[in-house]
């Protein structure tokens, strides 16, 4: 990242591996094997303009588990799409994989440590739920001072309108930006 217009800059895909075994899972799986091009495509991006890209995933109770085999646990337990998402967005080289047992990728994670440690400054969300998971994270991203935007075109929720609604809650009441990952990555919204 140095050198590049984008330090201090990081991309944290929150629970894009589950095994859908709640309540609305079937509906999440769908839309978020949808979401999943523009999740892949949002890294991809990141990468390319190096950008940290971080994972934080539920550990779905598997305490003594690497994050490999949580990742593997969630392919084998799940339906189809489980193992779709895990091909099309498993973690490259040089990305940081995190696991969390709660809503919030920061609560009881390493999470903050590292972005300080990184010195990002300016964090994107993209993921799942949006109304659960990532709305949880960006709020506690933005209590801890962090500029952050909600990627809309690498975010799901259950449905069309929970996505919508938690996308506007943000935007409105918390003056989280929401936008697509090009815009986040363009050079005008790097000091935004």
């Amino acid at each position: 990242m140095s050198g590049s217009v984008h330090n201090g800059h990081a991309l944290l895909l929150i629970d894009v591996f589950s095994h859908f075994h709640f309540e609305d899972g079937a509906a999440l799986a769908s839309t978020q094997a949808s979401a999943a091009s523009g999740m892949a495509a949002a890294a991809a991006a990141c990468r390319h303009e190096g950008i940290r890209v971080v994972y934080c995933n539920d550990n779905f109770g598997q305490w003594q588990d690497t994050w490999q085999d949580v990742l593997a646990y969630t392919a084998r337990r799940g339906p189809p799409e489980s193992a779709a998402m895990l091909k099309q967005l498993y973690p490259e080289s040089g990305d940081i994989v995190l696991l969390k047992s709660r809503h919030s990728a920061f609560f009881n994670t390493q999470l903050a440590s590292l972005l300080e440690a990184l010195s990002i400054r300016q964090l994107a969300l993209g993921g799942a739920a949006t109304d659960v998971c990532v709305l949880s994270s960006a709020m506690d991203a933005r209590v801890r001072g962090l500029e952050v935007a909600v990627l809309e075109d690498a975010t799901a929720a259950a449905s069309q309108q929970r996505h919508a609604r938690a996308l506007a809650l943000m935007q409105d009441s918390l003056d989280i930006r929401v936008c697509t990952h090009d815009a986040w990555l363009s050079p005008a919204s790097s000091s935004a």
